[in-house]
């Protein structure tokens, strides 16, 4: 059986066939997945909704769904599957507004759909056509290869966000839980807490129709700290992944991540992770 509920690499591929069963228990995902209906038909269960699929459809799923596929007849499935993480980096390194935006399409409102997400046949081709070259490219070890898989994806998510932007216009909205609301905005501080404008408390209020106090108050209330320290916390789990990586310096990733200085991010580290940077980077060497 393919392996299916948990996820080593921040993006990964799999394709399998199931003949008359799916072979999986109804089941929720820690990662971000996206289904595409190769060949076959059958039904999808997907949270409280069954909905037909057939050869071309794509079914997004957030860590949120729960879902199992009921075969009709033999379906072969390619499945993409990614972490938030990858959201994070294709943000954190991207100056569109426009995908930034796109980016909040998918993260916040992909789960309410239940059927196909392509609105448009020609793009079927297109996410296709995607799909395989990430395939091939994630079993290549050429030069670029971590480059050239981050923009096919970043260009299968923009495709994904034209449908997903289409299926919303015609479907009505629910309104959510205070729970997923939180959920929401603290996703939105995630993908955008490089762009100070776009996590300003105006800027945070605007895109979820709140007032600026009651922003604040909101956030803290259901997390207990300010969105200054929920930023900080953040910045400092991004920090801690930078440095791992031997090619960055101590300065570098304080200025790419924002902080004032080398000096207010080694006091700040230090608060949250009880040692400095350089003592991090040479544990983790």
């Amino acid at each position: 059986m393919v392996q299916r509920f948990y996820i080593t690499k921040d993006l990964d591929v799999i394709e399998f066939e199931a003949v008359s069963e799916w072979g999986y228990p109804r089941h929720k995902h820690l990662f971000f997945e996206l289904t595409i209906v190769l060949k076959g038909k059958g039904q999808h269960l997907l949270n409280d909704n069954i909905v037909d699929y057939q050869s071309g459809d794509v079914f997004f799923l957030t860590p949120k769904d729960e879902h199992e596929f009921i075969i009709s007849e033999a379906t072969t499935f390619g499945i993409i599957k990614f972490t938030e993480q990858l959201f994070l980096e294709k943000s954190s390194f991207s100056t569109s507004r426009y995908w930034r935006k796109n980016l909040e399409t998918v993260i916040f409102h992909s789960n309410i759909i239940a059927e196909s997400i392509v609105r448009y046949e020609s793009d079927k081709i297109q996410i296709n056509g995607l799909y395989q070259l990430i395939k091939h490219e994630i079993n290549s070890s050429m030069l670029y290869n971590r480059y050239v898989l981050s923009e096919l994806f970043g260009a299968l998510m923009v495709v994904l966000s034209r449908n997903l932007k289409s299926s919303l216009e015609t479907s009505s909205l629910e309104l959510v839980s205070d729970e997923e609301k939180i959920e929401n905005i603290l996703t939105y501080i995630r993908q955008n807490v490089l762009n100070k404008e776009m996590i300003s408390i105006k800027t945070i209020a605007e895109a979820f129709y709140m007032s600026p106090n009651y922003v604040s108050l909101f956030l803290k209330k259901h997390i207990g700290i300010s969105v200054q320290q929920y930023v900080i916390q953040t910045k400092i789990d991004m920090a801690v992944r930078l440095l791992k990586q031997p090619n960055l310096s101590i300065s570098g990733i304080a200025e790419k991540l924002g902080f004032v200085d080398a000096s207010h991010f080694n006091r700040l580290f230090k608060k949250y992770k009880g040692v400095n940077p350089s003592e991090f980077k040479k544990q983790h060497s």
